[in-house]
């Protein structure tokens, strides 16, 4: 059977156990729209056929449309891809966004995304697709974190080195965004320390509001020391203190984090590709060009047609106080939760961190367990499909 078919008949019995749609796009790595169309598709009397590919090629045509308005949409296509144009250097360059300006323009009736996709496809503009990873994925049950609104669910990532031009210098760019409503925040760093993700974080979250739970992977930068595994660095002490639930998704699984990995593909595209930067300031001022870009312009299905900003508009939403300390002195471990999503192995155990292990089940190998640490109770719990399984001292 396809990978895509496993999938989407995957989405259809992930839903009809109890999971969000959110939760399932998530999981799969796929947009809530693609599970929302599958999920309506599927037919419980047919569900290979009905989950199976059909033919794209329309059964008749259902509106004749003019040259100008394909040439319209074809040259936006291509100004947003070379992206050196005023108004479009940090212009998305999909279908979608091409869809959503000619509606801005007045165009009446304006051409479906799919007609769009086509021509340009027709016209030789279409993009190297990503690699795919479905392949790679296991399709057990993963415990995501909930998603249903506004910052439930920040991803947080670290791209570089960056070199600028004439300079040895590693620089690199920290990318923050919100799951939900795809809002991001950017900032370049000079180096890749705890305390300059930390100092970024506070500034982030008092701009775009406090997530729930920060998703991020298992960088020492992030997390910590492997020599002391228990011991949490700065990153995990200010999530604590200000009431986030830092997560780490499993290692050398980057996928998890697909969400703000695909935004640093377009971060590179967008900032990166088209400018050579003279120095960190000059560096600094493109990246936030770009994040305002983001939240101010780019129009997205999944948000029906708003920007981020606009989407996030209707939500009441808690921000970091504007005199938090950024510089951060000894923050305390002792409330709060850190979570840990692991894959059990073979032995039946799982790694938390460095060479902190714990014996968890062999009948549960190659089984996702999502592991909490309750900091005050010093306790490390252990869930298995939303149930609790083990707890151990910690």
């Amino acid at each position: 059977m396809e990978t895509e078919i496993r999938l989407r008949l995957e989405a259809v019995q992930r839903l009809l156990s109890g999971e969000t749609k959110t939760s399932i796009s998530q999981v799969l790595g796929k947009s809530r729209k693609w599970v929302n169309y599958w999920t309506s598709r599927y037919d419980p009397d047919d569900p290979l056929g009905s989950l199976g590919n059909r033919s794209s090629a329309p059964k008749e045509p259902h509106h004749k449309w003019s040259a100008e308005v394909k040439a319209m949409a074809l040259n936006s296509r291509q100004l947003r891809m070379a992206a050196d144009q005023a108004g479009y250097e940090y212009a998305l360059i999909g279908a979608e966004a091409i869809h959503f300006e000619l509606k801005a323009l007045g165009i009446d009736p304006v051409p479906p995304i799919r007609t769009i996709h086509t021509w340009i496809e027709q016209a030789g503009l279409v993009s190297a697709p990503p690699a795919q990873e479905a392949d790679q994925k296991s399709h057990k049950p993963y415990p995501a974190p909930t998603c249903q609104r506004v910052n439930d669910v920040h991803q947080l990532d670290l791209k570089g080195p960056i070199y600028l031009k004439g300079s040895s210098h590693k620089y690199y760019l920290l990318a923050l965004r919100d799951f939900y409503s795809k809002a991001v925040a950017l900032a370049a760093a000079q180096n890749r320390k705890a305390q300059s993700i930390a100092n970024f974080l506070v500034a982030a979250w008092q701009k775009i509001g406090l997530p729930t739970t920060l998703q991020m992977d298992n960088a020492l930068e992030f997390r910590g020391s492997n020599r002391h595994p228990r011991s949490f660095g700065k990153v995990v002490r200010l999530c604590l203190d200000v009431g986030v639930e830092p997560l780490f998704i499993p290692p050398r699984e980057p996928w998890r984090n697909g969400f703000i990995e695909n935004f640093n593909g377009q971060a590179q595209r967008l900032l990166l590709n088209h400018a050579d930067f003279a120095d960190y300031a000059d560096l600094q001022n493109g990246s936030h060009r770009l994040e305002q870009a983001v939240n101010t312009t780019h129009r997205l299905a999944a948000l029906d047609g708003k920007t981020p900003e606009e989407f996030r508009a209707g939500y009441s939403l808690r921000y970091l106080a504007p005199d938090y300390d950024a510089q951060l002195g000894e923050l305390k471990l002792d409330k709060g939760s850190i979570a840990f999503i692991r894959l059990v192995r073979k032995s039946g155990r799982i790694t938390l961190q460095a060479d902190d292990k714990f014996d968890i089940d062999p009948e549960l190998a190659w089984h996702y367990v999502l592991a909490r640490i309750n900091i005050a109770e010093k306790k490390l719990l252990i869930y298995h499909d939303g149930q609790l399984l083990k707890s151990f001292d910690f």
